[in-house]
């Protein structure tokens, strides 16, 4: 195989990035915008020793898992993966990239059942827009290339933002402060204080879902003394924590911890591995796509005295702190699933001893 060839190809299963990954003779390729099902022919951009990428040509035959009317530029937008798939189709090969990352990755045989909280579509509180002359939009895959927000987009929706959301409590108010727009928002009976620069959890639909799950979690704990809330960003979970305990510690890097207060909140800007961990009764931890380092792991392994709840955003680097943890004598205890992005997976561990 060489650079340029073109190939034809039935992927058989789709992979943590959002590619689909068919085999010639046993050697695996990945191509982007193929699902299970299609015949497609594709052209090799990329040949490594294991393993090739390849981008697509053209599709000869389509896959039934493919929808009727998918948005009109999911061929080129780099905005989002597998928005010509099913809905059905997404989950179920979303837990199986969990399930097979927690067997390949984690080495774990058996887990909890995976518990899965659907999402509503235009579910993106912020996305990094481009512009080129005339055209905003994502740009293209691989590339510099802006391509046009379509209307149909199914990720970015501006004006449901300005809708409540059914069941929910969603409210933003914003201000300019010394040339940085600082906003306000509401998710239940919480308030949040950040800037536009600020991470907060993107999918809207899923604030008060994910609040709801950790604060469960938490109110599990027997002793309710100290937790400690680990990359804690504008306090999300720090303020719902602060209800249940004594006194709640939040770790966080960026200058987005000032806006965290509370009389029993002690907020602690340093980086999360060069923080010292005292003892506490729940730690709570959101990293981002990397994961935690292995010393924080450690940390949390040896000062976590009831429970550990993991907020992962990628199966693969969840999967591997998953199994530090559980090497320490740790056990996985409960997953929940969200079916459309991975950032509501809050996952809880407890003593095996316990």
């Amino acid at each position: 195989m060489n650079i340029g060839d073109e190939i034809t190809i039935e992927p058989a299963e789709l992979v943590a990035g959002g590619a689909a990954l068919a085999r010639i003779d046993g050697f695996p390729i990945f191509t982007a915008n193929v699902y299970p099902g299609d015949v497609a022919v594709v052209r090799l951009t990329e040949v490594k020793k294991g393993f090739a990428r390849a981008e697509l040509v053209r599709v000869t035959a389509l896959s039934p898992l493919r929808r009727a009317a998918p948005c009109p530029i999911a061929g080129e937008c780099g905005g989002c993966n597998w928005t010509a798939l099913r809905l059905d189709a997404q989950l179920r090969a979303k837990e199986r990239i969990l399930r097979e990352s927690l067997r390949r990755i984690g080495k774990l045989q058996s887990h909890p059942p995976i518990a899965i909280h659907p999402s509503p579509l235009n579910y993106r509180m912020r996305s990094r827009l481009h512009r080129d002359g005339d055209a905003v939009g994502f740009y293209a895959m691989r590339s510099h290339r802006v391509v046009p927000l379509a209307r149909e987009c199914e990720v970015v929706a501006v004006e449901t933002a300005q809708h409540p959301i059914e069941g929910e409590t969603w409210e933003i108010d914003g201000r300019l402060i010394h040339g940085i727009m600082e906003i306000e928002i509401r998710v239940n009976e919480f308030r949040y204080r950040l800037s536009t620069t600020s991470f907060f959890q993107v999918n809207r639909h899923l604030l008060s879902t994910m609040l709801r799950l950790v604060t469960a979690h938490a109110n599990r704990v027997r002793q309710k003394r100290v937790a400690i809330d680990l990359f804690a960003g504008v306090g999300f979970f720090t303020l719902p924590l602060a209800k249940l305990f004594q006194r709640v510690v939040a770790v966080e890097g960026s200058p987005s911890i000032h806006y965290i207060q509370g009389s029993n909140i002690e907020a602690v800007q340093s980086p999360v591995e060069n923080f010292r961990m005292p003892d506490a009764d729940f730690i709570f931890l959101d990293p981002p796509r990397a994961g935690a380092q292995k010393s924080v792991v450690d940390a949390m392994a040896q000062r976590a005295g009831e429970m550990i709840c993991y907020l992962s955003c990628d199966p693969v680097t969840f999967s591997r702190d998953a199994s530090r943890l559980i090497a320490s004598g740790w056990r996985l205890a409960t997953l929940d699933r969200n079916a459309r992005v991975v950032r509501a997976c809050p996952v809880t561990f407890r003593p095996h001893s316990r």
